[in-house]
């Protein structure tokens, strides 16, 4: 019987999860994938290309548009500068001699015909340029739905068996990416919540027999802390074979300084506790003693021993 700080643990089980996935999906349906530059656990940046459809007639179209865009274009600007050109001369005809009032009318009806004789070649010229500004869009977008990039960086998580040459499907989940750097340990124990200082570093164990790992934890996310709570792992080496899950340790409770025994040799009865006693000429007998603390190792010992008494298991 001795003297000792009893600690009161609270076990929390954790699971390691990536809390922030994303899954992607095709924006077009009924085209053929023909590439795929991913695998299950390739690291990528946001911006990577992960799949794409067959896009090389898509390519020939695009070209051929901004091709016709620009000679639409073109076109329409030689009209403009053409009619510009055509009101100009109008001015200078009429600009040798001080122009009278019949020169002033006559000027306008000829700017007034110039206008008209352009107008219609004009609309038709812009109307061509819009309709073609807005195939290319529409082409482009169509393109660049069939290119799958990443949206973050991350690890790839998840690619639909055989994507390559499958068919598209704008409903069908094809690959998932996870931010490595989202993983944490996860806990339904929110019991725990009161006792845990956000401040604080823990030990998580992991793993069983022989392949049990130590690491450490920080409590993370505790703006977020409700139905779970969260921990960071610090090291930056691990199994992550053996890290899926862990239980971490939290004291809700210390007693400094007080009577304690093992906690293999308390015994209950009933609702009453006793411990063995070995006495002076060695005879084992049974003592009720009243308990306070329990440790994961030791129990306080309110009454019922002294200290020096001889307690066997």
């Amino acid at each position: 019987m001795t003297r000792g700080t009893v600690q009161q643990p609270l076990v929390i089980d954790c699971n390691y999860l990536q809390t922030v996935e994303m899954d992607l999906y095709f924006a077009v349906d009924q085209e053929m994938i023909t590439d795929v530059y991913v695998e299950n656990g390739d690291t990528v940046e946001e911006g990577d290309l992960l799949a794409s459809v067959d896009v090389e007639n898509m390519e020939k179209q695009i070209a051929e548009l901004e091709h016709r865009l620009d000679r639409a274009r073109l076109s329409l600007q030689q009209l403009q500068e053409n009619k510009a050109f055509d009101l100009e001369q109008a001015e200078i005809l009429f600009s040798y001699t001080a122009m009278t009032e019949g020169d002033k009318k006559s000027l306008k009806e000829q700017k007034e015909s110039i206008e008209k004789s352009y107008k219609n070649s004009l609309e038709d010229a812009a109307d061509s340029v819009e309709l073609l500004e807005a195939r290319l869009e529409a082409a482009r977008e169509y393109m660049k739905n069939g290119r799958l990039y990443a949206p973050m960086s991350g690890v790839v998580s998840y690619v639909k068996t055989d994507l390559e040459g499958s068919t598209t499907d704008s409903m069908e989940r094809v690959i998932s990416l996870y931010d490595a750097d989202s993983c944490m340990f996860i806990s339904q124990n929110t019991e725990a919540i009161p006792y845990v200082d956000p401040a604080e570093e823990y030990t998580i164990v992991c793993g069983l027999g022989n392949s049990q790992r130590e690491y450490t934890v920080a409590p993370a996310n505790t703006e977020s802390w409700g139905e779970q709570i969260y921990f960071r792992l610090l090291d930056e080496e691990y199994d992550p074979n053996i890290i899926k899950n862990g239980k971490i340790s939290i004291i809700t409770d210390e007693a400094e300084d007080v009577l304690c025994v093992d906690r293999a040799a308390v015994h209950t009865s009933g609702e009453k506790y006793y411990v063995y006693l070995l006495d002076e000429e060695g005879i084992r007998r049974m003592q009720f003693v009243e308990t306070g603390l329990w440790g994961s190792d030791l129990v306080e010992i309110c009454s019922g021993l002294e200290e020096g008494d001889y307690v066997i298991r």
